[in-house]
């Protein structure tokens, strides 16, 4: 469905100013080193798959947004929606696509600022030929899905930014792209509007069948949603399923932690040269540790606390989040 195939884009570097004759004499005499904003991505993702691309600012997810859209042109390589060349071939895309940009940025000029919710959704519905009585139950559906039922009448310019977001994540169901294309679409919502969007998204790649690619800072949100995430900062760093890439640190040696509750006195100093580091608290009645180690450890950690009575023992997780700081911090 969506393929990129050593997708590459440089840019040049920025001029101080258009107005500095000789700032402008530099620029086109000097030989310019150009900026990298992707290098040599290669990726593939299947009909109907919730597809992550997570990379610190700057790796270049909105670039790759934008050539999908056929607003940026990739100084080599190729990206495929539907088999289509989205430069070469966008005009054989262009029905089949839809993006949402972070916040409230209307990109296209689809919203009227001066005119209802139900009647922007309604005037966009009518610009993809779509029915009259099709279109009315495709919006109540998605008012109802995203709780903005009580917004239809208003106008969208007097809705926040989180609000007029939300209305903006409701074109998808009303449109049903074959591709949707998702760059921060959370980015202004509050916590639980933002579960409200992940149950929608879900809903929308379940019963349409809708391909997303989808960026995001927001690791949770990832975790929840993607079936597949690519970390890449320019270049690809690591891909593979939320579970697999956590196995994957894991399996590194990564650092994980252990919180233990011991009843009575606990001597520090035997977990030195076990552990990576330790912290240590005490009520006198019971001493609380935390316990940083790397699997290999483990054992060890075990054998010793058996020597105490240990109260209470849990251990913590890896996340995402510490999947893309272990990998990062490897490239």
């Amino acid at each position: 469905m969506i393929e990129a195939v050593n997708l590459t884009k440089y840019y040049p570097p920025p001029i101080k100013s258009l107005l500095d004759l000789k700032s402008l004499k530099d620029f086109l005499r000097t030989p310019r080193e150009e900026i990298p904003a992707l290098i040599d991505i290669n990726f593939k993702v299947k009909e109907g798959e919730i597809y992550g691309l997570l990379g610190p600012n700057g790796a270049g997810k909105t670039t790759l947004c934008k050539i999908a859209n056929g607003l940026v042109i990739p100084t080599r390589g190729h990206l495929y929606i539907s088999g289509y060349d989205s430069i070469q071939e966008h005009d054989k895309i262009r029905g089949r696509i839809f993006t949402i940009f972070g916040g409230d940025r209307d990109l296209f000029g689809l919203f009227q600022w001066r005119v209802s919710v139900e009647k922007n959704l309604r005037f966009i519905a009518e610009l993809w030929g779509i029915s009259r009585q099709e279109a009315d139950k495709r919006i109540n559906h998605a008012l109802k899905l995203l709780n903005l039922d009580e917004k239809r009448n208003e106008w969208y310019q007097k809705l926040s930014a989180g609000m007029r977001q939300k209305v903006y994540l409701a074109l998808p169901f009303i449109i049903q792209p074959e591709v949707l294309i998702l760059d921060e679409p959370t980015v202004y919502l509050d916590v639980f509007t933002r579960r409200e969007v992940w149950s929608a998204i879900r809903e929308l790649s379940k019963d349409f069948g809708t391909t997303v690619l989808l960026t995001t800072h927001n690791l949770n949100e990832a975790e929840r949603l993607c079936d597949r995430i690519l970390f890449f900062n320019k270049r690809k760093i690591a891909e593979g399923k939320p579970k697999e890439l956590i196995e994957k640190v894991q399996s590194l040696k990564a650092e994980r932690k252990l919180i233990v509750k011991i009843k009575g006195k606990v001597d520090v100093d035997e977990f030195n040269g076990i552990v990576q580091k330790i912290k240590v608290q005490s009520d006198g009645k019971f001493t609380y540790l935390q316990l940083y180690f790397r699997n290999d450890e483990l054992q060890d950690i075990i054998r010793l606390l058996a020597r105490y009575s240990v109260v209470d023992l849990q251990s913590v997780p890896v996340t995402l989040e510490e999947v893309f700081v272990q990998l990062y911090n490897k490239t």
